[in-house]
This record gives C-alpha cells, sequence and structure tokens, in this order.
C-alpha cells in the first residue's frame, strides 16, 4: 500500500514537472523571438542616430549623402542598396507617368461589357458567316459578329473554337496600346 501512494507522488511530480518545462520553452521561445526584433533593430536605429548627428553640418555635406527616407516613421538609409519595402515594378510604372484614361461608366448591353467579363458560350457556323455566342454583364447572352465593340475593345476574329478579342488602352500621352486576347470554348 505505501508503495502505491510513493508511486502516485513521483507521478504527480512528473507530470507537474512536465507543465513547468513546457512554460518555460514557450517562455524561452518568446524571449529569443523579442530579443531577435531588438537585435535586428538596433543597428538601423544607431545608423539613423548618427546619420541626425553627423546631418548638422553645412547643406553641401547633406545634399553629397543618400538623402534619409522617411515611410510612415521609419527611417530607412539606401547607400545604393533599393529599400525592400518598396515594389520596384511600380516605381517603374509610375516613373514614365503614362496611365490609362479612365472611361467612365459603361453603357447597358454588349457595349458596356468589359473582355474580361466576357465568357464564350458557343459559336455559330452558317453560310452567311460566324457568330459567336458571348455571355456580357449582367448575364445576357449576346450574339456577336466580327468587328462589333466591347466596352474596353473590339471582336478581332472567330474561329471554329475559340474567338480573338483585342482590348486597346488609351494613354495620356496619346498612344494606344492594344492585347490580344483569346477566349476559348469550355467543353466538358
Amino acid at each position: 500500500m505505501n508503495w502505491k501512494r510513493s508511486n502516485a507522488r513521483y507521478l504527480r511530480g512528473q507530470i507537474a514537472s512536465s507543465r513547468i518545462c513546457r512554460r518555460s520553452s514557450i517562455i524561452g521561445i518568446v524571449a529569443y523571438m523579442v530579443l531577435g526584433l531588438v537585435v535586428a533593430m538596433f543597428p538601423w536605429n544607431m545608423a539613423a542616430a548618427q546619420d541626425a548627428k553627423s546631418s548638422t553640418g553645412s547643406e553641401q555635406t547633406e545634399s553629397a549623402k543618400s538623402p534619409l527616407l522617411n515611410y510612415a516613421g521609419v527611417s530607412f538609409i539606401p547607400d545604393n542598396r533599393r529599400d525592400p519595402f518598396l515594389n520596384p515594378l511600380l516605381k517603374k510604372k509610375g516613373a514614365t507617368g503614362d496611365q490609362e484614361i479612365d472611361r467612365g461608366l459603361p453603357p447597358p448591353g454588349i457595349s458596356g461589357t468589359y473582355i474580361a467579363e466576357a465568357v464564350l458560350k458557343g459559336i455559330s457556323i452558317r453560310d452567311t458567316g460566324r457568330l459567336a455566342i458571348v455571355k456580357g454583364a449582367g448575364n445576357r447572352a449576346y450574339f456577336l459578329r466580327e468587328g462589333d465593340k466591347l466596352f474596353d475593345g473590339y471582336l478581332k476574329a472567330i474561329h471554329r473554337d475559340s474567338i480573338t478579342l483585342v482590348r486597346e488602352r488609351k494613354m495620356r500621352s496619346g498612344k494606344i496600346i492594344t492585347q490580344e486576347v483569346i477566349k476559348r470554348l469550355r467543353t466538358p
């Protein structure tokens, strides 16, 4: 009987110590994460502080140095490196200054349907020519011939199992950028 009590005490002690170990390991992981963040942020703050101290000189030394960039209160010093938080593709796009002109509100019908919204539902082949059955805005079906206009382009060609649409983008500079889009029939 006495050995059962001692065995139960032993087991309770093991369970309690395993809980303590789990808690201490979680606390240790959190402490290492916080320490890592502090260490990672320390060199940036030191560089910003040194720059602020040394920038009190004349304007010539200030213009010779790389500028101190502030984004949302966070200082970044490039030193011939790109900012890892800015997308270079967006910067190139904005650098040209050429943007697409707003077309306004689309009219009702197929002439108000964007090419991205159009879904090819079928193709009719007759002696008089080919017709494309396209589901447009508002889940309505439209019968289109080659040359019919959509909101941001036109129908260029009708093939046996697909259509070719041309998307036109009018830029502020007056340039028109065209892009061919092929829509295929979806067969089960």
